[in-house]
C-alpha cells in the first residue's frame, strides 16, 4: 500500500557523514552488520571509495517494520560537494522528504544552506539532524542555536552518532512518522519521471524511475515522451541495497527498468514514460544545469575519435550535466568541446573515461565563460578562445567573480592567505567554527580558481581542506590574450586568456617549454607572444647546420661558395613552406592540464 512508502534523500555539506549515516540504516533495517570492506556501500565507484567523496547519488529500497507494519524506505544518499549540485536537485525531486545532516564540529557551511534552500523551494519535509554527537568538546548549544538563527528552523532537531550509531534507529521512525507517504494522481495510467540512466553493452539503457501514477509490471508496453517508437519491459529492479529483479512497481515506488533501448539518447532525463495518449506540456520536469568551465577533450590518437565519442554519450547518460559538442584542432586534430559544473566535475569525468571506458585521451584549454564588451558596447558571452582572437572590436573584457569559502585547520591560515592573494582572492570575512578549524570567504575570479587553486590549497594544507564556490557578478578586469606565434602563425591551441599581472611570469614559462621541447629544424624556427597586437617577448631556435662542403677535398673556392649559397637560398624557401610539429606533450606543459 502507498501509505507505506517513504521516498527521502540525505543531504548535507561535503564530509558531514552522508555515507555512514547511510551504512548505519542500511545495518539497522536489514540487520546485518557491514564489515570494513562494505563501509560505504551506496558509494559503488572506485573513485568514491577513493576520494571518499560521493559523485553519484544512490538508491536503497529497505524494510523497516514499526508498529507491525512493514514501511518502504527508499534512501537516497547524495554528494556533498557543489560541482555535483545537480545530483541533489534530482534526487529531492522524486522525494517528499529529506534528512538534513550537520557536522557537530563543523556547524552550517555553504552547502548546508545551498541544499536545505533547494529543499525548502520544492516545500518538502526536512528533518534536521546534528551528527558526530560522539566527539568530545562539540558546543550543542552553539550549533542549535546556529540552525534556529540562519535556516530559521524552530521544529525539533535530532542528534545522533553515524559511528556508534546511537540515534539511528529513533530518526527512521521520525522518518515514518514525520515524512508524508507519495500521492498517487491516477490508479490506472502509468505516468513515470525518468531520473538517471546508464548504459549497459547487453540491456541497453537503465533507467531509475519513479511512478507517479499507475503502476509498471514485466512485458508491459510503455512509451517516452517525445520517442515515437515503444518499449516493451523486460527488467525491473530495486536495490537492497544488493540487487534484486521484481515483478511490478507500484505508484510512489523508485526503481530501475530496462527495455532495451539500445540507441543512446541523451534526452532521456527528466522525460516521462507513460502507456496512454496523454497530452502533455512538452518542456521537461527536470531542468539542466548551465556549465561553468570548459575544456577541450582529445582523444590520443586521432583514429580513436569514433570510440571517444561512444564513451562520451554513454558517460552523458549517467551525467547529464555533462555537455559537448565536436571541435576541430589544427594541433591535435577532431574533440570535443567539454562544459563541466567545476574543477572537480572535470577530474572526476577524466578519470571516468579512462576507468570505465578506457578511454586514452588529452584534456586542454580549460576556460571559462568571459563577457565580451566591443566597442560598439556590444555584449558577447564566450567560452573559446580560439573565438575571442577573432573579435578585432574588443574594448574589454569581464569576467566571472565567485564567492568562495575555504575550510581548513587554523595552523594553515597563514599559507591559505598567501595563496588566494597570489590568486587575486578578496578576504570578506574569516571565522573559526571552533577550537581548529576555520572559514575563510574570499571573493576570487574563477579563472585563477581553474588555474590550480585546488592542487595548491591541498599541498599548502597537506590534504586538510576543503571549500567549494558559487557564481558573483561579472566583473571588469585587465585580462589580456596572449597569442603565441610561430614562424608568424598563431598557434590556436597554444593562446590563453590570463591576467596582465601574470604576462612576465607566464610568457617566460611559455618560451622556456617551447625553446626545450621543440625540435631543432633545419631553418631558423622564430616563436613569438604577442600582446594587444604587439610582441611582448620572443626568442628563437637556430637551424641545424648541414655542412654541405664537408666531401670538398681541395678544389676552387668558387665550388664551396656556390654550394653554400644554394643551401642558404633552400633553408628561406624551407621556411616559407615548412610546418612546425607541436606534439601533446608541449600542450600538457604549457597549459598545466591533467
Amino acid at each position: 500500500m502507498i501509505k507505506y512508502i517513504r521516498n527521502f534523500c540525505i543531504i548535507a555539506h561535503i564530509d558531514h557523514g552522508k555515507s555512514t549515516f547511510s551504512d548505519r540504516i542500511i545495518e539497522i533495517c536489514t540487520n546485518k552488520k557491514l564489515n570494513k570492506n562494505q563501509q560505504r556501500i551506496l558509494d559503488t565507484m572506485e573513485l568514491e571509495k577513493e576520494k571518499g567523496i560521493t559523485i553519484k547519488a544512490q538508491c536503497a529500497n529497505l524494510i523497516f517494520k514499526y508498529n507491525n507494519n512493514n514501511y518502504k524506505l527508499n534512501l537516497i544518499d547524495t554528494p556533498g560537494h557543489t560541482d555535483f549540485s545537480y545530483e541533489v536537485s534530482k534526487s529531492l525531486y522524486i522525494c517528499e522528504g529529506a534528512i538534513l545532516l550537520i557536522d557537530a564540529t563543523k556547524g552550517i557551511q555553504s552547502q548546508t544552506l545551498n541544499n536545505y534552500n533547494i529543499a525548502k523551494n520544492l516545500k518538502i519535509k526536512i528533518l534536521i539532524v546534528i551528527n558526530k554527537i560522539d566527539i568530545k568538546n562539540i558546543k550543542l548549544k552553539k550549533i542549535k542555536k546556529q540552525i534556529k538563527k540562519k535556516l530559521n528552523y524552530k521544529k525539533k532537531i535530532f542528534l545522533c552518532s553515524s559511528k556508534t550509531s546511537f540515534g539511528i534507529k529513533k530518526i527512521i521512525k521520525e522518518i515514518i512518522r514525520k515524512i508524508p507517504y507519495p500521492k498517487c494522481k491516477n490508479k490506472k495510467s502509468l505516468l513515470a519521471i525518468i531520473i538517471d540512466s546508464y548504459f549497459n553493452n547487453y540491456l541497453g539503457t537503465f533507467l531509475l524511475i519513479k511512478i507517479t501514477s499507475g503502476n509498471i509490471k514485466l512485458n508491459d508496453k510503455i512509451k517516452i515522451l517525445n520517442i515515437k517508437k515503444k518499449y516493451i519491459i523486460e527488467n525491473i529492479m530495486i536495490y537492497t541495497p544488493n540487487k534484486k529483479n521484481i515483478n511490478i512497481l507500484n505508484c510512489g515506488e523508485v526503481g530501475w527498468i530496462t527495455c532495451r533501448i539500445k540507441k543512446i539518447n541523451n534526452n532521456l532525463i527528466g522525460n516521462i514514460i507513460y502507456n496512454n495518449n496523454i497530452k502533455f506540456n512538452n518542456k521537461k520536469i527536470l531542468k539542466k544545469t548551465h556549465s561553468q568551465i570548459f575544456a577541450s577533450i582529445y582523444p590520443y590518437k586521432n583514429n580513436n575519435f569514433n570510440n571517444l565519442k561512444k564513451s562520451i554519450q554513454k558517460l552523458q547518460l549517467n551525467d547529464s550535466s555533462l555537455t559537448y559538442k565536436i571541435e576541430k584542432s589544427n594541433i591535435l586534430g577532431f574533440g570535443f568541446r567539454c562544459g563541466f559544473l567545476g574543477t572537480l566535475h572535470i577530474e572526476i569525468i577524466k578519470e571516468r573515461l579512462i576507468r570505465e571506458y578506457n578511454s586514452k585521451i588529452i584534456i586542454v584549454n580549460p576556460t571559462i565563460i568571459f563577457k565580451i564588451i566591443t566597442k560598439n558596447n556590444k555584449e558577447i558571452y564566450i567560452n573559446n578562445i580560439d573565438k575571442i582572437i577573432k573579435i578585432n572590436d574588443i574594448k574589454y573584457i569581464k569576467e566571472p567573480i565567485v564567492k568562495c569559502n575555504i575550510t581548513s585547520d587554523k595552523k594553515y591560515i597563514g599559507n591559505i592567505i598567501n595563496i588566494c592573494n597570489q590568486k587575486r582572492g578578496n578576504l570578506k570575512n574569516l571565522k573559526y567554527i571552533n577550537k581548529n578549524n576555520v572559514l575563510l570567504k574570499y571573493k576570487i575570479p574563477l579563472l585563477e580558481i581553474i588555474t590550480n587553486l585546488n592542487n595548491d590549497l591541498k599541498s599548502i594544507t597537506q590534504g586538510y581542506c576543503t571549500y567549494n564556490y558559487k557564481f558573483y557578478k561579472y566583473k571588469k578586469s585587465n585580462i589580456v590574450l596572449l597569442k603565441i606565434i610561430i614562424n608568424n602563425k598563431i598557434i590556436y591551441g597554444l593562446s590563453k586568456l590570463i591576467h596582465i599581472n601574470n604576462i612576465k611570469k607566464e610568457s617566460e614559462r611559455i618560451l622556456n617549454i617551447l625553446k626545450k621541447y621543440i625540435k631543432k629544424q633545419l631553418f631558423n624556427i622564430n616563436i613569438q607572444i604577442s600582446c594587444n597586437n604587439k610582441i611582448i617577448y620572443k626568442t628563437n631556435i637556430k637551424a641545424l647546420r648541414k655542412n654541405v662542403i664537408s666531401k670538398c677535398y681541395g678544389g676552387d673556392i668558387t665550388r664551396k661558395k656556390k654550394l653554400i649559397k644554394k643551401q642558404k637560398i633552400g633553408k628561406k624557401k624551407m621556411k616559407k613552406i615548412g610546418n612546425i610539429s607541436i606534439k601533446p606533450k608541449i600542450l600538457y606543459k604549457i597549459l598545466k592540464i591533467h
